[in-house]
């Protein structure tokens, strides 16, 4: 005999629950392996697993109560105890200086080297910048920096691309990125 199982609002909240622990060790590992999810500057990885973490957070104890006023306690009371969580989740996720994305592409297009900049302005401009490099995977990209570039200037009109070099930059047998400017010389390494 075949035992059937009913999908309870319960057992649907157990699943997303395991679903977002699994998504949340594969995100977990792919950082520590210099691997990033990037879908565009638009949409981050962060933002989406965050609101539904705080959903799920909200949803779960109105769905698992099984007394009326527990639903309700959680209904009325849980945004208060959830605002909290808000505003660390705004202020770690959101909020990151508005990066932009550059993709810069080899002579012969084999290699795209990505640039992640952002800058900050308090009397003087601080400069940020991440490389990455496309993988197999289209939205995956390996980070090839270990610590950001940072680079102050002060008194400059000059867009973060014209700091570091961008428009300038010489390529080497498709493998090497060397970017000049007069605030900065770096040389970049793809894999």
């Amino acid at each position: 005999m075949i035992k059937q199982t009913h999908l309870t609002r319960r057992n649907i909240l157990i699943l997303v629950a395991l679903i977002l622990i699994v998504v949340d060790l594969l995100i977990y590992i792919l950082a520590l392996n210099d691997y990033y999810l990037i879908f565009s500057s638009m949409l981050s990885v962060n933002m989406v697993v965050f609101i539904i973490h705080f959903i799920c957070v909200y949803v779960f104890p109105i769905v698992v109560s099984k007394i009326k006023a527990s639903k309700v306690f959680w209904g009325i009371v849980g945004p208060f105890f959830l605002v909290p969580v808000a505003i660390v989740g705004w202020f770690l996720f959101f909020y990151d200086n508005n990066p932009d994305y550059y993709y810069l592409s080899s002579p012969n297009s084999t290699q795209t080297l990505i640039i992640k900049h952002s800058n900050w302005s308090l009397g003087e401009t601080n400069h940020y910048y991440d490389f990455y490099q496309s993988t197999a995977f289209p939205m995956m990209k390996k980070k090839i920096n270990k610590e950001t570039l940072h680079i102050m200037t002060r008194y400059t009109d000059a867009t973060d691309l014209d700091v570091l070099g961008v428009y300038k930059a010489k390529w080497s047998e498709e493998k090497t990125v060397r970017f000049k400017s007069k605030y900065n010389e770096i040389t970049i390494n793809l894999y």
